[in-house]
């Protein structure tokens, strides 16, 4: 009787499984992305305060004061969209969820959503996305605001560049 080899699967499909890990590797070194992040000074810490909404730049990104004494970032670009939301600082519509009952809400003009001052969502269920921000000194002595502001490619920049804020 002849003896039959038997084949074994497992180192070809070790192999095979391997040339396609080390071709994604590949892929991913030689195919840049488009996205760019930027950090964006917002200025001096010492500018905020608790409850107070500030635009950064004119760009559809702003800080905001919590509660707790902390300050959060805000980028109002709705995904999807080339709509921006606007913080409205009279609005009524958000003196139930803002710090301190105060009038104000982010209004996305496209679809008419609104957010409460910190971001969270009141006229819909997705609350404004909140990039990282860090302090760091300054030349100037003062301990500065930066925020990450993600460049998406075919996403304008800032107001004057084309995106819907009104």
């Amino acid at each position: 009787m002849e003896k039959i080899k038997s084949f074994s699967s497992g180192p070809v499909i070790l192999l095979l499984s391997s040339l396609f890990f080390i071709g994604v590797v590949f892929w991913g070194l030689f195919n840049e992305t488009e996205i760019q992040v930027r950090y964006i000074d917002a200025g001096p810490v010492d500018r905020f305060a608790i409850g107070q909404v500030d635009q950064v730049d004119s760009l559809p990104l702003y800080v905001v004061g919590l509660e707790n004494g902390t300050l959060r970032a805000i980028d109002t670009r709705l995904e999807g969209t080339e709509c921006a939301a606007v913080w409205v600082p009279d609005d009524e519509r958000g003196s139930q969820m803002n710090y301190q009952r105060l009038p104000g809400v982010f209004q996305d003009p496209c679809s008419q959503k609104i957010w409460a001052g910190a971001g969270h969502a009141i006229g819909g269920d997705v609350p404004l996305r909140t990039p990282y921000l860090e302090p760091r000194p300054e030349s100037d002595g003062k301990t500065h605001i930066f925020v990450e502001y993600i460049v998406i490619a075919g996403f304008p920049e800032g107001k004057d560049a084309g995106w819907r804020s009104e």
